[in-house]
């Protein structure tokens, strides 16, 4: 499947503006199981699901994801045995593991884009580096910032099969150890999310209920 709309790295969107499309997408979003075993994902689609997944926020835009394509069938029915033999994961023919980092890699190359772009002074963007990179001296807090910052990447990557007419359905429940030694993953590097996503089969069940707004959302405190 490909691509059915163009691509801008950077669009021009007011801060102000409304964008209804956006409301519905997130409103008409859901996941899915039922996809189509002989459409397959092409490269220029996973390549657009990639970068819209990657305009995610993140603390200090530090970016500390990454992204496993795992297409091959072979592969695929290892994956599909790692998540507990759930087999539409099969049947969508692209799973995406989402990766987390649980170190600061990124931050010398991100603090000096910030002082270039004239967001910092050089003294201050070095001082916010180090109280950035302090944050990740734990191995808790790594984790953490890694887990936090990617699952905002696998949502965005969601909302974009969702625009693009696919299935897709993030899964907590796999192996996360098997997954990180059967793709390789550095030390440094935890598996967050594995993400189905492909070509839809049809119609899915109907979306089971959600809580209310009165009984999920406090005003002022707890």
């Amino acid at each position: 499947m490909s691509s059915q709309q163009s691509e801008t790295d950077d669009p021009e969107v007011a801060h102000d503006e409304e964008i209804p499309t956006a409301i519905e997408a997130i409103r008409s979003r859901r996941s899915g199981h039922n996809f189509d075993p002989d459409a397959k994902l092409d490269d220029e689609t996973l390549e657009a699901l990639i970068r819209d997944a990657a305009l995610a926020p993140s603390s200090y835009n530090l970016q500390p994801w990454e992204f496993v394509a795992v297409q091959n069938d072979d592969a695929l029915d290892e994956v599909v045995e790692l998540a507990y033999g759930q087999e539409h994961v099969k049947e969508a023919g692209t799973a995406i593991l989402v990766v987390g980092h649980t170190e600061p890699e990124t931050a010398d190359r991100v603090f000096e884009e910030w002082v270039e772009a004239g967001r910092f002074d050089a003294e201050t963007g070095e001082q916010v580096k180090e109280q950035t990179v302090a944050g990740y001296q734990s191995e808790q807090a790594g984790r953490d910032y890694g887990i936090r910052n990617a699952s905002l990447a696998a949502q965005n990557l969601l909302l974009s099969a969702h625009a693009r007419g696919l299935t897709a359905t993030p899964m907590s429940g796999f192996d996360f150890e098997g997954m990180a030694e059967f793709l390789d993953l550095p030390e440094d590097k935890i598996p967050v999310m594995l993400i189905a996503v492909g070509p839809s089969g049809g119609e899915e069940p109907e979306r089971l209920p959600r809580r209310d707004v009165e009984e999920i959302l406090h005003r002022e405190t707890y």
